[in-house]
């Protein structure tokens, strides 16, 4: 509290820290991920594999955007912190991380497609697991969300930051 009072400092910095640290986490991840495709014998497409920084990047646009979010409004509303506990733990089960795509039933694939990381997450199938180049579909779906997702954390973060040190 003393610090954001006292001291100016961008307050943007606190949640892009956040995201950019998870962020280098994923990409110690992928040497994980290269190193049982390599040793499996399963191999990597390169051509395919051009395409994992750009989605890389949209699900860090995605990420950023909805912690700009959750950020700005916790700060007003701090017992949503919990309410975003068990939203957070549903949409883990509602992305296709598990499961394919082919599994989720025809009545709700319009739901299905409204969660902004199902194509980050199919992108990322496809580079993977198919060896294929993710389908321009996909991608105009993930740059979309990941635009429109940083779009309206940007804008209720700097809406509601002048108002933060008034509510610590």
């Amino acid at each position: 509290k003393d610090m954001v009072n006292k001291i100016y400092f961008p307050r943007e910095v606190l949640p892009i820290a956040h995201v950019t640290g998870q962020l280098i986490n994923m990409l110690l991840s992928f040497l994980v991920i290269f190193a049982v495709l390599f040793t499996t014998g399963h191999g990597v497409n390169p051509i395919a594999l051009l395409y994992l920084p750009f989605i890389v990047l949209v699900e860090y646009l995605i990420c950023l955007g909805g912690t700009l979010l959750a950020s700005a409004v916790t700060v007003f509303l701090r017992d949503i912190e919990y309410v975003l506990g068990i939203v957070m733990m549903a949409w883990q089960f509602m992305t296709p991380v598990m499961y394919g795509i082919d599994m989720v039933p025809e009545k709700i694939y319009p739901i299905f497609n409204l969660n902004p990381m199902s194509p980050v997450l199919i992108a990322y199938r496809d580079i993977f697991y198919n060896k294929t180049v993710p389908q321009l579909e996909t991608l105009v779906k993930a740059i979309a969300f990941g635009l429109i997702s940083l779009a309206v954390g940007v804008f209720v973060f700097e809406k509601l930051k002048k108002h933060f040190s008034e509510e610590m």
